[in-house]
């Protein structure tokens, strides 16, 4: 009879009807825009549980259960009781580059020497690109533009970014400190040991490796 398994002893065991474990909602990471690409490019690779990456900051981290961001955005997160104590990890150094989507044709060598352009530049908003902004400082506000869309930074002709959101084009070294990125658990989590793995496995070196190759032109 379909559905049914008989034994040899005359025993039936009906299977049609036999209940089956629910599947596991997947890992929800949330991360800042400066480090979506490379959270996602690492949660591929994550071998104990589906993860799925969604875009958010230290203050959006309701039904999240890890949140990657810069070092300064993890701190809000404990400071605020966001995150839980004592689950962080540093993940990766992420530098920051002056992506010129059209070449090069100034001939610019890096920031410096932006103030002999008339070129807008973009650059990432929020607290992530807080020296980023610092180093445009002596440059004319109405030509510098802040965002923290992926998409419109990887568009514009010239943008100062993390290499995590450079578009084509040439990249050139930029005088700014690395955005260290990091990774902690959420505070309330409903899958608080699987976060736990996950955040160890990005401070792994498969995981450090898949985390910076977000940084690829491929990418």
């Amino acid at each position: 009879m379909q559905g049914r398994w008989r034994s040899a002893g005359g025993l039936a065991l009906v299977l049609a009807g036999a209940p089956t474990a629910p599947a596991l909602e997947p890992l929800r990471v949330r991360a800042s825009a400066a480090l979506v690409p490379c959270a996602a490019a690492a949660a591929r690779g994550f071998p104990s549980a589906r993860a799925t990456v969604s875009a958010g900051g230290f203050r959006d981290l309701a039904g999240a259960d890890v949140f990657v961001g810069a070092d300064v955005e993890v701190t809000r997160a404990l400071e605020s009781g966001a995150a839980a104590l004592r689950s962080e990890a540093d993940v990766a150094s992420v530098p920051w580059v002056l992506a010129l989507r059209d070449g090069n044709p100034s001939g610019l060598g890096g920031t410096p020497d932006l103030a002999r352009t008339g070129a807008e530049v973009w650059v990432l908003g929020g607290l992530a690109g807080y020296a980023a902004r610092q180093a445009l400082s002596g440059l004319d506000p109405e030509r510098v533009q802040e965002s923290e869309d992926p998409q419109a930074l990887r568009a514009a002709s010239v943008a100062l970014v993390p290499l995590s959101l450079a578009g084509p084009g040439e990249r050139l070294a930029a005088d700014v400190p690395a955005l260290v990125a990091r990774a902690v658990v959420v505070e309330g989590s409903r899958r608080a040991e699987a976060a736990r793995s996950f955040v160890t496995f990005l401070a792994s070196e498969p995981g450090q490796r898949l985390f910076a190759a977000c940084g690829s032109p491929n990418q």
